[in-house]
């Protein structure tokens, strides 16, 4: 077949649907599996037979090239950890999700960072994660929090870092500063001891739309517009294909149901909801939830939970929350930041 023959001088992967050749890239690292990946979002041909062949699977390369649905790999060079990955696929995949194999040559691992990286790891999300935040392939933007001292805040010269599209559970206590916390960061409140920066910039001097805030409680100043006005809001009065945006954007929470309502008529719940809308509408690059499920029923928080999980794998956004909800706060790959004494 195609794929086994040698790869062309200069090019570092090869893509084929049977014998043929649909995709080929000479980037370096992962990013040939990254634009494959964008590649694959547009293609229409039939995907039960792409086969690779790549000049070096480590086990980054694996964890992407079996999430794309690549069904055949053929390596030049391939690591232990990487055959050990997809021989553990193999033995949980039904048949028709099963990876087949071929190398030239075996190592027990590749010399680079990423391979240590994930040695130990076998959430095949997180992992995945953590390769989109390494090719910097995120939406999110990093956060700084400096000696922060605030009368409401309990934990004086609190300090934390985040990656860009990382994202952090707030945990604690009432009364402990969660909520003033947020209120900081996106720039509602102001007067403070410390350094806070959202993309090396202070809250103050931030572009529109960078920050996507939902409060716990929230009316005012929305009582008198429609729910599609209000996810209006997210988007830039020039953004082209507006109402088809907040169309999607209202499906995706299966909420469509309540675009010409009230604002103001809505429960605690569907309030939530819509202004979750607001913030994925407008592609916030920091994404602040102050106890996004606390008024939802166990149905709709169980969305909430799923379109977190997403926003994670996808648009991948810098996003903190504050929560008290456990179920919430034992989503995998999040870090955690207690102020106020123990979690429980």
């Amino acid at each position: 077949m195609s794929y086994t023959q040698p790869l062309p001088q200069n090019v570092s992967l090869q893509v084929f649907n049977r014998d043929s050749l649909i995709f080929e890239s000479s980037g370096k690292w992962l990013h040939p599996l990254f634009e494959l990946e964008e590649f694959l979002k547009t293609y229409d041909g039939e995907r039960d037979m792409l086969c690779s062949h790549d000049c070096a699977v480590g086990k980054a390369a694996a964890v992407l090239t079996i999430r794309l649905g690549i069904k055949k790999i053929n390596a030049d060079l391939l690591s232990e950890n990487a055959l050990r990955y997809i021989n553990l696929h193999n033995a949980h995949a039904a048949e028709s999700d099963r990876v087949g194999v071929e190398y030239s040559h075996l190592v027990p691992k590749l010399m680079c960072a990423t391979e240590n990286q994930l040695e130990e790891l076998d959430d095949d999300d997180y992992m995945y994660f953590l390769l989109r935040q390494r090719a910097k392939l995120v939406q999110g933007v990093d956060v700084s929090v400096q000696d922060l001292v605030h009368p409401f805040v309990c934990k004086k010269n609190l300090s934390f870092e985040l990656k860009a599209g990382s994202h952090l559970m707030v945990l604690g206590e009432n009364g402990s500063g969660k909520t003033t916390l947020l209120r900081l960061i996106c720039g509602i409140e102001k007067n403070y001891d410390g350094k806070i920066l959202v993309d090396g910039k202070s809250p103050d001097s931030l572009q529109k739309f960078t920050v996507g805030y939902i409060p716990q409680f929230t009316d005012a100043p929305f009582f008198s517009l429609s729910c599609r006005e209000v996810v209006g809001l997210g988007l830039d009065s020039k953004a082209k294909n507006k109402n088809q945006l907040i169309e999607k954007t209202l499906c995706r929470l299966s909420c469509q149901h309540l675009a010409d309502r009230s604002f103001s008529s809505l429960s605690g719940g569907e309030k939530q909801k819509i202004h979750l809308a607001r913030c994925l509408a407008q592609n916030a690059k920091l994404l602040l939830l102050d106890e996004p499920t606390a008024s939802l029923d166990a149905e709709n928080k169980k969305m909430v939970t799923d379109i977190l999980r997403s926003l994670t794998l996808s648009e991948i956004p810098t996003i903190i929350v504050v929560t008290h909800d456990k179920e919430l706060a034992t989503l995998r790959g999040w870090e955690k930041l207690v102020l106020g004494g123990i979690y429980d």
